[in-house]
């Protein structure tokens, strides 16, 4: 049951991006045909075309922890090797998900605190505290990612150390 459970949650970020960018795609598209050919605007494609955007990139943070393509300074990567470079990569893992875990748990409060002031966006007239929890949602995604990534690698390291 775990291992099936582990199974979707690795293609997770990359199915909901690309159900995402198409979303974004397609109300684009819809915004333009709107306005530029049929000379109406509709206001609800592109306020949904934000929301989805935001969406989108949060997702998208979590896939890039997934897959270790982050931008960092690799620099450090040529000159620390070996036990360093491993006890190097842990703390910046580690310090990263601190503060990943953080602001999602900080933004759990935004997001309580608009749900009950109940304001909902214009067109939508969706609840602003459900658009607001996209933050705690995706921001545990990524600290998850943080942690399977940190243990991942002390994994192969003893391993390898088991080796020599």
């Amino acid at each position: 049951m775990l291992r099936k459970l582990l199974q979707y949650s690795e293609k997770f970020e990359e199915v909901m991006s690309v159900i995402l960018f198409s979303l974004l795609v397609i109300l684009c598209f819809m915004q333009v045909a709107f306005r530029f050919v049929i000379n109406f605007s509709l206001s609800w494609t592109e306020e949904l075309a934000n929301y989805d955007f935001i969406l989108l990139v949060y997702i998208s943070c979590s896939l890039c922890i997934q897959k270790g393509a982050h931008v960092r300074v690799e620099i450090i990567d040529i000159f620390v090797v070996g036990r360093p470079k491993y006890w190097l990569d842990q703390l910046l893992d580690l310090v990263w998900t601190v503060f990943i875990f953080s602001v999602g748990w900080h933004a759990i409060a935004i997001a309580e605190d608009a749900l009950m002031i109940g304001k909902t966006t214009p067109a939508l007239d969706w609840p602003y505290g459900w658009v607001y929890a996209v933050i705690p949602f995706t921001f545990a995604l990524m600290t998850v990612r943080l942690i399977e990534r940190m243990v991942s690698r002390h994994q192969l390291w003893v391993a390898k150390e088991e080796h020599l």
